[in-house]
Parts: structure tokens; sequence; C-alpha cells
């Protein structure tokens, strides 16, 4: 595309772009740069500017990314080939489901979730839900299980593996992974490895959604990849104190679902981001750094993540006093 817009051509701004195609501004930025799915123009004032059929790859890679196809593998595709894979995914994906899909949940909040909403689940039947592993991989070996549905805090290989491998003890070929905080790259790499991913806070309607998808013939069909192991270690030097816990994911669970005297959700919010910068202090503390200024800056962020998840516990615990919550 020439640098400058061409006037016998309409082009659009990149917020019409984002609301024509469902993406986020953010999102269509990254898949330009990083991936080079599109290239905009420029108008006179500097701003992006995109083609008719800039706006049709977005929407594909848009559809095909929804399916759980990684950005990485159809970013350099033709508008041809992306039609015609979602001709082919569109044929896949109107296969008929079956009565019933039975899933397995492994998580701190999903599997109260999900129980308190058990008749508006079908055809997904929750046949093992637990918060503790041990008692979940004993219950696999009990029941024919579909998709395996895992609540992580974050998203890393080591996660991804982790779920590949109840997979394979529950002989289930469909992985769902509810995650709060990962890498493109992880995410990229759990998609390719049979995974299906979805972001949290997801509520019920969504969790149902992704075991769907994930149970659609097409599903199987994608490439079956071993998560790559990260370069990066895990072990920061990380100067100065950071607060412990005051809370374990079982009472934040507990605190999360509490109903109190008077009508008041603040012990369930709280809860969900005390548990929230919890999961951002691990993924920031194993974030890749290209040098030790990058490297500076993840430390700085997991100290100020540290010390706000410290305040908002204490804010948690004066609530729950005031409330007379048991946790």
């Amino acid at each position: 595309m020439n640098s400058q817009t061409s006037s016998s051509e309409h082009q659009f701004g990149i917020g019409a772009v984002a609301k024509m195609t469902g993406l986020t501004d953010h999102t269509i930025r990254v898949w330009e740069r990083r991936y080079g799915a599109v290239i905009a123009g420029r108008a006179a004032n500097g701003r992006r500017m995109y083609s008719a059929a800039d706006v049709e790859k977005l929407g594909l890679l848009k559809r095909l990314t929804d399916e759980d196809f990684s950005i990485g593998q159809i970013a350099g595709d033709s508008i041809d080939e992306l039609r015609q894979r979602a001709k082919k995914l569109d044929e896949i994906v109107g296969a008929p489901l079956p009565d019933s899909i039975s899933i397995a949940v492994l998580g701190d909040f999903l599997p109260n979730q999900l129980a308190m909403s058990e008749l508006d689940l079908a055809p997904v039947d929750v046949v093992v839900a637990d918060s503790n592993r041990d008692r979940f991989i004993a219950d696999l070996r009990r029941h024919d299980i579909d998709v395996i549905v895992v609540e992580s805090p974050v998203l890393d290989s080591s996660v991804s593996t982790q779920l590949l491998d109840l997979m394979q003890q529950a002989k289930a070929e469909r992985g769902v992974l509810v995650y709060s905080f990962g890498r493109a790259r992880d995410v990229d790499l759990a998609r390719d490895a049979r995974i299906h991913v979805l972001r949290a806070p997801a509520n019920v309607d969504e969790v149902r959604a992704a075991v769907m998808r994930a149970y659609s013939p097409g599903a199987s069909k994608r490439a079956a990849l071993k998560p790559q192991t990260d370069e990066a270690g895990s072990d920061w030097d990380f100067s100065g104190p950071v607060a412990p816990r005051r809370f374990n994911n079982l009472q934040l669970a507990t605190l999360a679902r509490a109903s109190t005297s008077i009508d008041c959700e603040c012990p369930h919010h709280l809860a969900q981001l005390v548990g929230d910068l919890s999961a951002f202090e691990v993924y920031s503390a194993n974030c890749a750094n290209r040098d030790e200024e990058d490297a500076a800056l993840h430390r700085y962020l997991h100290q100020t993540t540290a010390h706000a998840r410290a305040l908002i516990e204490e804010a948690l615990e004066r609530v729950a006093r005031a409330e007379g919550i048991e946790y």
C-alpha cells in the first residue's frame, strides 16, 4: 500500500476498522506491527488509514482467531487463502454437536460459578469440578471426559503442558484454559497445542461457548504442537521486600461467593482484585527481558503490584470483618 491514501479508494480510520471488525485499536496495531497482517497507509495528518481489503482481511483474521487459529500462522495468508480457511471452518463448525458434552473443571472460582448455573449449561455437563488438583486427578479416572477446563492466573508453557497432561490422563482430546495474564507468544503456542484459550474474568456463557468451540469437529483437525519451554528463567533478584499474601486461593474463592447481611458485592469484587493482582505478580516476575533495563522495569512492576495487592488485601480483610464473613 502506498504511504499516502488514494483518492480512488475509500479509506477507513482505525476507529472505524475496529467497529467493523470487532477488534480493538490495540490489537490492530499489534497485528500490523508484530505480524505484518496489514500495512496501513497514512493520511496527510499522519493518521493510519486502511483500505477495504485491509478491513476484509482483518475481519477474516478475527473470525479465524476466535476459533483458536494462531495469528502468527495465518497473518501472512492472502485474502483468498483466508476466505478458503473460513469457508472450510464454516463447514466444520456447522456439523451437529452431541446431546451432552462432559467436562471436568479445575480452578479456584470456576467450579463454583458453573455449579450455580448448571441448568443453563446444556449441552455441557459438569461431571468433575474441584479446586484440589489431587482430588481432581483421582476423579478423572472415574469418568468419561470430553473436555478438560483449567483455570490459571498465568498462561505459560508449563501451564499448557500441565493441561495437556491432564487431557492425556483423561483421554480427552480437547482442553480449555481460562487465564488472567500471558504473553501473546504463549497464547499462540497453547492454541497450536489443541488448547482453546479464554481471558479471565469469564462468565458462564463464555466458558460454555469455549467448551462448545473446543468440542467442534474442527478442533481435532488443528495442529497438535508441543508447547516450547521458555528461555527466560523465573529466579529474579528483587530488591526490597515483597509483602506475603494474606489470603490463599481457597479463602479468596470463599470471600468471592460470600453473601453479606447488606446488599453489597464488595467482598466479591475485592477478592477478584486480589486474585488478579496476585496473578500479575507471578506474570511480571516471569516476563522475558530484553536487557537489564527491561529487567529493572519488571522488578518495579512486580514490587508495585505486590504493594497494591497488599493494600487491597487489607481492605478485603476489613470488609470481611465488618460483614462477619468467615473464611
